[in-house]
């Protein structure tokens, strides 16, 4: 069939547009794969190789607690000062009234190491606590923004009745050189394991994420705190209940040893961000769901009554900028589910990749407590892709 004259000019502009396209796609990829961790990128198109795509599955499903203290004895771990060893101590006991299994588990990693359980749960406590001590040490702008770089678990999110919370976690880059991005599968918990310990999971019923807050939302604990309890211990308590009320009753008579924050959700629906200090410990409910990031209500109505909205986030790694864009987008969300999460864990200001600083997202999970389904990316979830783990 003989084309006319038009219909050639359409075919002629359409091959010129697939070559241009074909173009445009291998450049992309080609700068995609020039682009390391540590690289400046783009601030909206960030693109680079993963560090690590997806995570490593471990799982001990039916092998019972040795397996599981076996498995978390050998996780390496660092050393704990005098004051966080003394609050350790005092966490013992309130670890056992809050997770009694949990605490077996430890004690007989310890019996396995040959040190005091104490020291494990102190090993646990101490990064918060050298994170904490920046703020308190902090006497210039400089210092402070060296605190803030040095946050852990920035944006935490749940959409209520869904049974679905998430997670980007926030650190220095070189943090994707550490290790491996690992998730343990137990009979009755998917968790991250930092430390030797219990962190970042979820239960059959109710699952956790945390957001460091620190002093600038409230004290840290002292030796003579005799309500503390750590933060594997408070994980553990979480993720073993049957409710996100059971879990917040578990906790509310205690405190961490610095001021933290835990996002919760259950299967029934429920959900909430469980924040822990020594002024007390509540739970902050919103109504399509509640994005939280490193600061309570008291803490950004305190510094926004003195400091413009852009130059407090510039301050505070956009702390409020990343709750106000998580609660934006849980309130209008036409969908809410597990796409969903992951859909806002990638974009900015919440998604942090390389630009002006190296505090950047380095992993991301979303846990379905309906489904009982874990989903964990090793690295950025704009460069990684997630591995999926649920109970059955």
């Amino acid at each position: 069939m003989v084309l006319q004259n038009n219909e050639r000019n359409e075919a002629n502009q359409m091959k010129k547009a697939l070559i241009a396209l074909a173009v445009i796609t291998a450049a992309t990829s080609i700068a995609s794969a020039e682009h390391l961790a540590g690289d400046v990128l783009d601030y909206y198109h960030a693109e680079r190789e993963a560090v690590q795509n997806g995570a490593i599955v471990i799982d001990l499903s039916g092998q019972g607690m040795e397996a599981i203290a076996q498995q978390l004895a050998s996780l390496p771990r660092g050393e704990a000062e005098e004051a966080v060893l003394q609050i350790a101590k005092n966490a013992v006991e309130n670890n056992r009234k809050v997770a009694p299994e949990y605490v077996e588990i430890m004690e007989r990693q310890a019996q396995i190491k040959g040190v005091p359980v104490y020291q494990l749960f102190a090993s646990i406590a101490q990064a918060d606590w050298d994170i904490n001590k920046n703020f308190i040490q902090a006497e210039d702008t400089a210092a402070l923004t060296s605190a803030v770089e040095s946050i852990r678990g920035c944006t935490t999110l749940a959409f209520a009745e869904t049974g679905i919370v998430g997670l980007n976690n926030d650190m220095g880059i070189g943090f994707l050189h550490e290790g491996d991005t690992s998730v343990i599968k137990t009979d009755d918990t998917i968790f991250l394991a930092t430390d030797g310990g219990h962190f970042q999971g979820m239960g059959r019923h109710t699952a956790a994420v945390l957001n460091f807050m620190g002093d600038p939302s409230g004290p840290a604990a002292t030796v003579d705190t005799s309500n503390v309890i750590t933060t594997d211990a408070a994980f553990a308590a979480i993720t073993s209940s049957a409710s996100v009320e059971e879990a917040f009753n578990k906790l509310k008579d205690f405190t961490t040893h610095v001021a933290l924050n835990f996002t919760v959700a259950d299967d029934s629906g429920d959900h909430g961000s469980i924040e822990m200090t020594t002024n007390g410990t509540r739970i902050v409910r919103g109504d399509g769901g509640i994005a939280h990031a490193n600061h309570n209500a008291e803490m950004r109505a305190e510094f926004l009554s003195h400091t413009p909205l852009r130059e407090a986030n510039a301050t505070f790694a956009d702390t409020f900028a990343r709750e106000d864009a998580g609660n934006a987008f849980i309130s209008y969300a036409k969908e809410r589910d597990v796409n969903a999460m992951q859909y806002i864990l990638s974009q900015r200001p919440i998604n942090m990749a390389k630009y002006d600083s190296d505090f950047v997202t380095v992993e991301s999970v979303v846990f379905d407590t309906k489904n009982g389904c874990a989903y964990v990316a090793g690295d950025n979830p704009r460069f990684s892709d997630y591995t999926q783990v649920c109970f059955d």
